[in-house]
Parts: structure tokens; sequence; C-alpha cells
């Protein structure tokens, strides 16, 4: 009896390690305030917006202190993974950057910044549940 329950213990860490491993296949990537420049929008280049991407962006702007951002972060990751080929995630932290959420006038997190058009784009503020998060970003892209 011992050895079947320690069987399925095993069984269960192996399952559940998998599971975790097939949920982030598509990492997203945290920026600085150099690597924004060079993927997302190279501000002092151009003053107004213009994406570097061929892709649309979502910019998640978080702080690791804040719950709803993490809250927020396997809604991220399930959308990269789903959508990897359509559209890319990144992550800034206002602490360590807040240059680049001064240019988004970020004042509360979690905000997400969506560029859709090369020189535009759009935020929205708080948490949402998977199912409404993933409507926003089909209606924000047309996917």
């Amino acid at each position: 009896m011992k050895k079947i329950f320690q069987l399925l213990v095993i069984c269960l860490v192996v399952s559940t390690t998998a599971m975790a491993q097939q949920t982030s296949k598509f990492q997203i990537t945290e920026l600085t305030a150099k690597e924004f420049k060079q993927k997302v929008w190279n501000y002092e280049k151009d003053k107004s917006i213009n994406r570097l991407s061929k892709l649309p962006i979502i910019l998640d702007f978080h702080a690791t202190w804040c719950r709803p951002c993490k809250m927020l972060a396997p809604h991220l990751q399930a959308i990269q993974n789903k959508y990897n080929t359509k559209l890319i995630i990144y992550k800034i932290d206002v602490d360590k950057d807040p240059e680049i959420a001064r240019l988004f006038k970020v004042e509360a997190m979690p905000t997400i910044v969506f560029i859709g058009a090369k020189n535009k784009y759009t935020s929205e503020l708080g948490y949402r549940d998977y199912p409404e998060f993933e409507a926003l970003v089909k209606s924000k892209f047309g996917l």
C-alpha cells in the first residue's frame, strides 16, 4: 500500500512538471529600456510612437509587489502561447524602468498597452479573467 502511494505521488509530480513546461512554451521577455528601444520603439529617435515590430505588441506594465499583476501573468502567458505567430508580449517592470512607464502615462498596475498600428496605441487598466482578457486582445488586434 505504501509503495502504491509513493508511486502515485511520483506520477503526480512528473505530470505536474510536464504540464508546467507545456504551458510556457513561448517565454514572455521582460524588457529593459535599452531592449525596449531596440524591439518596440526608439523614443529617443522618434518622438511619436513608431512600432519597430511587424507584429502587434502587448506591453504588460507590472510591479513585483502587485497582486493583480501576478494574477494576470498566467493569462498573458496563455495568450502568448495561443497567438505566438500573431502578436508579441513584453513585460515592463515599472520600478526598474519608470521612464518607459512615463512614456505611456502608466499610473497604476497592471496597465496593458496594445500597439496594433505602427503609430497608435491604446491602454487598459486592471485585472481581467481569461475569457474577458482574450476577448479584449481579439478586439484590439482583430484576431
